[in-house]
């Protein structure tokens, strides 16, 4: 069932006063065809600088909607960086108007100023490192193949251009490396929140799109195909819209420790991980003997790959055997109370009782029933008896050791296997356990002690007796179980 307050729900609730995402995302599509469609000038350009200081002024409004001070202060980086990106734009075009092309110049430095805000935001979306479920490993091993496509056709050639600066160089090359950095960031949170419609995947796509026109604009700038106005400023324009779109959309609010993780490798994880694995060795397979410097980072490239599967595959088995134990307590815990079930409570006493006739060491049983339970509930509610009954056994765990055992019998019956406890520490204990019992209620118990060579059933029946004489006696107290030759003989 959905939850009506939750904002993944609101997002697709119509009339819901929480689509405003769709209007930025539709007001984003539209200015950047337009700028497409017009011809390169003046009025390209200042329709180009609106639409960027506006998406930084759209992200910066998003924040006045009730935001967790965790998602807050990520989106806050993130309209200073949409900010800063604006003015870069508005520079540019007032050099580029001019016929001014210096390289590099204020823009660039207000561009690469973008992508550490960036990084910090997105680090602060994903949520704290020790919650990451393997999604951070995943997102690297796309990111290092990634990586490793880049320096093959983008920044190698940087670093043999003759006619760059070194400040050139690394201004060059600091687009794509900062890129690819924030390309596992955007995948970690895709790979962690594993949601159909969320403002996570608005993310990713915007750094995708961000990523598409700095690959592009470098490779049509080095050859010089890349003209003003095209696909490539396009992108920007996108990538914009689309951080605009997932400011506002409603799952941006929650908080990422509120956030369920994704623990599964889904078919579409899995095959994205998959091609980012193969394309390392094909790129030293296409370009081995031919450039040496590509094969290195290609081969380093793999032995990180192989560390991170590593990583990856101890983590998923750290995660099974976390469930195996988690279904293992399942199997023996009472969902209501937290007591141990009748099926552990057999596997309990035939161990207990192998130990008794092994080494002839005491062991004492007890059957507890609370008196007029039923009176209870009808007075009360069936809410407020099981209220009382997980209490009762939080009380009476504080007072055994960690090698008693209580189990939830049936209904409001219990049995306590008390080992290495003989008659008169097994009166004292379930004495002291009787008077721990919550709300002013009584309880009845029968105790028995084991003899040598009895059985799992007949310390149960004996136990099972000497309650029922504390009842027929006027309950409120307990009772030891008789040595009965007949009750000890298998049945």
């Amino acid at each position: 069932m959905t939850d009506p307050d939750d904002p993944r729900t609101q997002a697709m609730t119509p009339g819901s006063g929480q689509r405003y995402w769709l209007v930025w995302l539709a007001i984003g599509l539209v200015a950047t065809f337009a700028y497409m469609l017009m011809p390169y000038g003046a009025t390209t350009a200042a329709l180009y600088v609106v639409a960027s200081l506006g998406a930084a002024a759209v992200v910066a409004a998003a924040l006045f909607r009730g935001c967790s001070p965790w998602c807050r202060s990520a989106w806050v980086l993130i309209a200073i960086a949409l900010l800063l990106g604006g003015t870069g734009h508005l520079i540019w075009y007032v050099l580029d108007l001019q016929g001014l092309e210096p390289f590099p110049a204020a823009p660039d430095f207000l561009y690469l100023a973008v992508y550490p805000l960036f990084i910090v935001a997105l680090w602060r979306l994903g949520g704290p490192a020790d919650r990451d479920d393997g999604a951070l490993g995943d997102a690297l091993i796309v990111g290092i193949s990634a990586a490793v496509l880049a320096w093959a056709l983008l920044i190698q050639p940087y670093l043999y251009d003759p006619e760059l600066t070194y400040l050139q160089l690394l201004v060059s090359a600091g687009y794509p490396v900062f890129d690819l950095m924030l390309l596992p960031l955007a995948l970690r949170l895709v790979f962690r929140y594993n949601t159909r419609i969320d403002g996570q995947l608005f993310l990713l796509l915007g750094v995708l799109a961000y990523l598409a026109a700095d690959l592009l604009y470098a490779h049509g700038n080095s050859t010089g195909w890349y003209q003003p106005g095209g696909l490539t400023d396009a992108g920007w324009l996108i990538a914009y819209t689309l951080f605009a779109t997932a400011a506002w959309h409603p799952s941006s609010q929650v908080n990422p420790d509120d956030r369920t993780g994704s623990h599964e490798l889904s078919r579409r994880r899995l095959y994205i991980l998959g091609s980012a694995a193969v394309l390392v060795p094909a790129i030293i397979l296409f370009t081995a003997g031919v450039d040496t410097d590509t094969v290195r980072v290609a081969a380093g490239a793999s032995i990180l790959i192989f560390l991170l599967v590593l990583y990856r595959m101890s983590g998923l088995i750290r995660e099974t055997q976390r469930q195996a134990q988690a279904l293992e307590q399942l199997s023996r815990t009472d969902p209501l109370t937290g007591a141990a079930n009748r099926r552990h409570l057999e596997t309990v006493l035939e161990d207990e009782l192998a130990r008794v006739r092994r080494l002839d060491t005491p062991l004492a049983l007890a059957f507890i029933d609370l008196d007029y339970f039923k009176q209870y509930n009808d007075l009360h509610g069936h809410a407020q008896g099981d209220r009382l009954l997980r209490d009762l056994v939080t009380a009476w765990h504080q007072e055994l050791r960690p090698s008693d055992t209580i189990a939830r019998y049936g209904g409001e019956e219990f049995v306590v296997v008390l080992p290495h406890t003989g008659p008169d520490q097994a009166g004292t204990v379930i004495e002291r356990l009787r008077q721990r019992t919550p709300n002013q209620q009584t309880c009845s118990a029968g105790i028995a002690c084991a003899e040598p060579m009895e059985t799992a059933e007949s310390l149960l029946r004996r136990a099972d007796q000497a309650l029922y004489r504390a009842k027929d006696e006027g309950r409120n107290q307990s009772r030891f179980a008789t040595t009965d030759e007949a009750a000890l003989a298998p049945s």
